[in-house]
């Protein structure tokens, strides 16, 4: 009987744990610099913050987006001209596809790069371009910057529970001698 208590105390992390693998999402800092001088264009400029899961390999699907663009509050994720918003933060940070997103004021974006991921061959700066509806096209870079990650409450969880069984065994022990 004491080793079945033994064995549900030892349960009930190995349960814990099982829901904590779930897909969770990562969170980046990004900004946009609208483009060289000598480029001309529009330069349309952004920054804020996204959240980003990961789909396969180093692929992302980007799930929401905060920020501004051009003094406008972002209000969410589109699929303009054709973005596909997925992120890769170990290569270039967005493919040929691109980000989309809607400002406050009515404003599309499509951001992208020019290199496909995993290009080795990249050029520094200007290596992003954007789409604006109805008003033009731009180069300029793009950066992203991975946020501190942290603890999930299911993370905390399990380890208070973690924490709650090694100190019920040690008792239990100190209890017999």
């Amino acid at each position: 009987m004491k080793l079945g208590r033994f064995a549900c105390l030892l349960a009930l992390p190995a349960a814990l744990t099982l829901t904590t693998l779930a897909a969770h999402a990562d969170t980046f800092d990004w900004s946009l610099t609208g483009p060289a001088a000598s480029l001309g264009g529009f330069p349309g400029t952004g920054s804020g913050t996204l959240t980003a899961t990961q789909s396969t390999g180093d692929e992302w699907v980007i799930n929401s987006i905060t920020g501004t663009f051009d003094d406008s509050a972002i209000t969410g994720l589109v699929k303009f001209e054709f973005s596909d918003n997925l992120l890769f933060p170990n290569s270039t940070f967005l493919d040929t596809d691109g980000l989309g997103f809607e400002t406050a004021n009515g404003t599309e974006v499509n951001v992208w790069s020019a290199y496909a991921p995993g290009s080795t061959d990249i050029t520094p700066g200007n290596n992003y371009s954007e789409i604006v509806s109805g008003s033009g096209f731009g180069v300029g870079t793009f950066s992203l910057t991975p946020v501190a990650a942290t603890p999930e409450p299911s993370t905390l969880v399990l380890f208070g529970t973690g924490l709650l069984s090694a100190a019920g065994v040690a008792r239990r022990r100190s209890l017999r001698s």
